[in-house]
């Protein structure tokens, strides 16, 4: 079952029992409809064919089968065929319930335990104000041992030859085969990752965590006299972008909370994780706003 708001600008589909994914977001124009996220497919139980889902309690991977927090060792399994380390926790896999449903917002939640130290609810609302589309996200730790949070947003939009991306940053991650970080470097080095000034996705592929964002960015389609403006509440410090290269019908653009892989840095707090004791709670505001 999908759930569609609507208002005189914007139309959003979300499936809630799809990990609370969107399925379409599209600007509404005289001339028919624009797809402002991937269209997902309505008919499909995977959320990575979607245009958005959530990511809590953490972004993209852990690696070493696990993470130590308070001198615990937690065990993590890999939840995604194909993938060998566990991916962007499990709010994207779960079934959301809905709450409360307007004619342009829905409020979503739901709780888990089962991958410890996580245990918590979380409520994940969408809302449509004119041409702008909030995501709230909002968790809440349940558990008596506290536990390091992260959130995030995992949108897929559409790639076109002439897609453009403005983001600010300071430096980016590179990675190993398994898409974990190794080197930072400062974004002067990056070359065709500079995303500073605006700049096309690159021919090869593109997996990375960019540092020192101000939560504020521009993505642009000539080819289809659009804009797409993201800004986050508070500030994201962080981005990912993702896309297998120039043939790909898509790319991503993550804001999110915390480093790959924080949970084995020298200094997880630092990279973004949040502790949260019981009945302390993260969250986050994600808009995108229509520029045509």
């Amino acid at each position: 079952m999908t759930l569609t708001l609507e208002n005189t600008l914007l139309r959003l589909e979300v499936a809630p029992e799809v990990g609370g994914s969107v399925v379409r977001f599209e600007a509404l124009r005289r001339d028919g409809p624009v797809a402002l996220f991937r269209p997902g497919d309505p008919e499909s139980d995977d959320p990575n064919v979607m245009g958005l889902y959530p990511l809590v309690p953490w972004s993209n991977r852990i690696s070493g089968g696990g993470f130590e927090w308070q001198g615990e060792h937690y065990p993590l399994a890999a939840n995604r065929d194909g993938e060998p380390l566990p991916i962007h926790g499990d709010g994207w896999q779960g079934a959301w319930r809905v709450a409360h449903r307007a004619s342009t917002q829905v409020t979503l939640e739901r709780e888990s335990a089962h991958q410890p130290p996580f245990d918590y609810r979380s409520r994940l609302i969408y809302r449509l104000d004119g041409g702008t589309l909030t995501v709230e996200l909002v968790v809440t730790h349940r558990g008596e041992t506290p536990a390091p949070y992260g959130l995030g947003v995992h949108p897929w939009f559409p790639r076109t030859p002439g897609a453009t991306i403005t983001a600010g940053a300071d430096g980016v991650w590179d990675v190993d085969a398994a898409q974990l970080p190794t080197a930072w470097r400062g974004i002067d080095d990056a070359g065709q990752w500079d995303f500073r000034q605006g700049r096309a996705l690159p021919d090869g592929a593109i997996d990375n965590l960019f540092t020192g964002w101000n939560g504020h960015a521009r993505l642009h389609w000539p080819e289809r006299d659009l804009s797409l403006f993201i800004d986050t509440d508070p500030p994201c410090p962080r981005y990912l972008v993702y896309s297998p290269g120039s043939e790909a019908t898509f790319f991503c653009f993550e804001p999110v909370t915390h480093r790959v892989d924080a949970h084995h840095a020298e200094a997880p707090l630092e990279e973004g994780l949040v502790e949260l004791a019981k009945g302390q709670t993260l969250r986050g505001r994600f808009r995108f706003q229509v520029m045509a």
